[in-house]
């Protein structure tokens, strides 16, 4: 059991650079909706992924997680998403 739960751990891991690539993507979605739906709507996808992070980030503090680790974190969960695409 112990060995199939880090097996999982490795596979789902996100590292800083997919979190970057991420950060990336979210970055063009948000130019390209606003280019095709209006600046509103860019905005709003981007607001959403800030807001991800700003909650995530509260969610460390809350933990006990402190400073740059728990920026690292919140960054991580925010866009390490990236690594599946």
């Amino acid at each position: 059991m112990r060995a199939s739960r880090k097996a999982l751990r490795e596979v789902i891991r996100a590292d800083l650079q997919a979190a970057h690539f991420g950060l990336g993507i979210v970055v063009a979605a948000s130019v390209v909706v606003g280019l095709f739906a209006g600046p509103v709507v860019g905005a709003l996808v981007a607001g959403s992924f800030a807001v991800l992070f700003l909650v995530a980030l509260v969610v460390m503090f809350l933990r006990g997680i402190r400073g740059s680790d728990a920026g690292r974190r919140a960054y991580l969960f925010a866009f390490g998403w990236a690594n599946w695409i």
